[in-house]
């Protein structure tokens, strides 16, 4: 009902959540009722006086509407400002007394619609509690929501409306729960990232660029292209190959280093931290990647990750392939004042403050790359040695191709037995013992099981022909290797250690180094070096040899004087001389 009072120009602000609209109401049912009150007590409402946030958060104070709405309160704007409730100000209690102190020093009057009306010293002492009853109320709702999610993911339902990438999110119906259940235009896109990298060795930019080249774009698409992290984190996934995903993986944490410098942010955690590995909920999904594809693009990430460019002050050409005699990885760890470059211990890293456990000496950098090289281009380029190596591989390789026929006939049994699953199947859709929904889930799982075993044969067939290696392209690998090696610079010869070089071990005294190293059984891998190419990951054989190497003392002894706090050496003298003639 209208007053007689003189209308006064006022001012109306609203906010809602996106998340929590049915709770907080929707912004147009706020301002729906704030207007039939605004008309009831007869007074003014400018269009350029309505201060709306949609969508953003009550825990942050910054928001666009808000700081209008402060801003014209400050330049007198309006004299009257009305509201739904206090929390749509905010919903942290000192920030709501933050916005009506601002108010109130500009002579403002605050209406709030479901709140006590404060002119008392009194009311305002009890509107104050309504606003921290406000606070509560969402910490309230935000738990409860919490503790259901986590009750029902703990009872086996799925509550992940974000499937993975290769799968889809089946929503709960009479007949069937939620579920994951394969999206096979995703997974077949999947198992070709994995066998792109795992078995063609394609880098990850060649990843991305094929998927360019094929139309394949991200499922959140924001661009025409993909980014590194997404096919780094797919690739490191054992969900793919486990068959269990997780709940309650991580949590939303405010960004320490927001990519996003914009003054008004929606929500105020934007990043993500990972959780304790005891609070992960597992729920199962299907399995799409085969164990041992799995583990070999894990070995060529590590080696990516080892062996990036960096900005060194030696390029040692041994890098993450030397260890010490009792099992510590040697790094390169050179004198910077000097010219000295030494593969040492990483015990003594590891293990300082404390004495080191390993008393293996450091061993010249320079001299151990040159000699190493020297040897290897030796027996690269030798046929009678290369032969004589090989021929004890070969009798061993005998023993696993017999091996090998035998697993491909057990795996043909286990498809065989598939197909008379597929009828079992088909016999209990047709009498009426599972209904439609739960006969495809049933034949997606013969299905992929198939899939596997096929994927197995063919793995082992692969293993069985790098074997059929014969004395020509033995001549011919060492004819190429000849030619090859000799164009090669220092980057071509760190990609050639990396591919056949699997450890180095140097003994305790730094004269005797023992090395394994593989050799490439056709010339297309060493014709591969030197040009522009994915790295090449190859399954080939094993072969020891040894050679010493002959360290120069220093010229100098020294003392160390300083180590940093990882153990490296910041400064050295020469030890004093004792000279018995000063004492005369």
């Amino acid at each position: 009902m209208k007053t007689d009072k003189t209308p006064q120009i006022i001012a109306l602000y609203a906010r809602v959540s996106s998340s929590n609209q049915e709770v907080e109401q929707t912004i147009q049912s706020q301002i729906d009722e704030i207007k039939s009150r605004i008309e009831a007590d007869g007074n003014v409402l400018p269009k350029e006086n309505i201060f709306i946030d949609d969508g953003w958060t009550g825990e942050m104070l910054q928001r666009p509407s808000l700081d209008l709405m402060r801003d014209g309160a400050k330049t007198g704007m309006f004299k009257v400002l009305y509201v739904y409730d206090r929390g749509r100000l905010s919903r942290i209690f000192f920030h709501q007394e933050i916005v009506l102190e601002e108010l109130r020093d500009n002579d403002i009057e605050f209406i709030s619609l479901h709140d006590v009306k404060a002119v008392t010293p009194e009311e305002q002492v009890l509107q104050s509690m309504q606003g921290v009853f406000h606070q509560y109320e969402r910490i309230k709702i935000i738990e409860r929501f919490r503790r259901g999610k986590l009750f029902k993911a703990r009872q086996g339902i799925i509550i992940n409306g974000d499937a993975l990438y290769g799968y889809s999110y089946v929503k709960k119906t009479d007949k069937l729960p939620t579920l994951y259940q394969i999206n096979e235009k995703e997974a077949e896109i999947v198992r070709k990232i994995f066998r792109w990298v795992g078995i063609e060795g394609l880098s990850i930019r060649g990843v991305i660029m094929r998927l360019y080249r094929m139309g394949v774009y991200p499922r959140k698409r924001r661009k025409d292209t993909w980014s590194k992290g997404p096919i780094v984190r797919m690739l490191k996934n054992r969900s793919y190959v486990d068959g269990i995903a997780f709940y309650n993986k991580s949590e939303a944490v405010v960004s320490k280093n927001p990519i996003n410098k914009e003054k008004y942010k929606r929500v105020k955690r934007t990043s993500r931290r990972v959780r304790p590995t005891e609070d992960w909920i597992p729920f199962k999904i299907p399995k799409l990647i085969d164990e041992s594809l799995f583990d070999k693009v894990q070995k060529i990430l590590e080696d990516n990750k080892r062996y990036a460019s960096k900005n060194r002050k030696y390029d040692y050409l041994l890098t993450g392939k030397t260890y010490c005699e009792h099992g510590f990885r040697r790094v390169g760890d050179g004198y910077s004042k000097g010219l000295n470059h030494y593969y040492r211990s990483a015990a003594r890293i590891y293990e300082y403050p404390k004495e080191t456990k390993c008393d293996c000496m450091g061993v010249n950098a320079v001299v151990l790359d040159g000699l190493f090289w020297n040897k290897l281009y030796a027996i690269l380029i030798d046929p009678d040695l290369l032969k004589k190596l090989a021929e004890r591989w070969f009798n061993e390789r005998n023993d696993y191709s017999k091996s090998s026929e035998e697993g491909i006939d057990n795996l043909k049994k286990k498809i065989d037995n598939l197909k008379d699953e597929e009828v079992r199947y088909a016999r209990m859709y047709g009498e009426g013992i599972v209904d439609s929904g739960q006969f495809e889930e049933l034949m997606k799982g013969v299905k992929n099981k198939k899939r596997g075993y096929q994927g197995e044969m063919e793995e082992i067939r692969n293993k069985s022909n790098s074997s059929n290696t014969t004395k020509v392209s033995l001549d011919e690998l060492c004819q190429e290797a000849e030619r090859v090696i000799k164009l090669q610079d220092a980057t071509d010869r760190k990609q050639i250690v990396r591919d056949l070089v699997e450890k180095i071990i140097i003994k305790k005294g730094g004269d005797e180094v023992i090395t394994w190293i593989h050799i490439p059984l056709n010339q297309a891998h060493l014709m591969g070096y030197g040009a522009k190419r994915g790295d090449i990951h190859f399954s080939v054989p094993q072969f020891e040899f040894y050679f010493k190497v002959a360290i120069p003392k220093a010229n100098k002894e020294r003392l160390i004087m300083e180590r940093d706090m990882m153990g490296r050496i910041l400064s050295s003298k020469v030890p004093e001389v004792y000279n018995h003639y000063a004492e005369k």
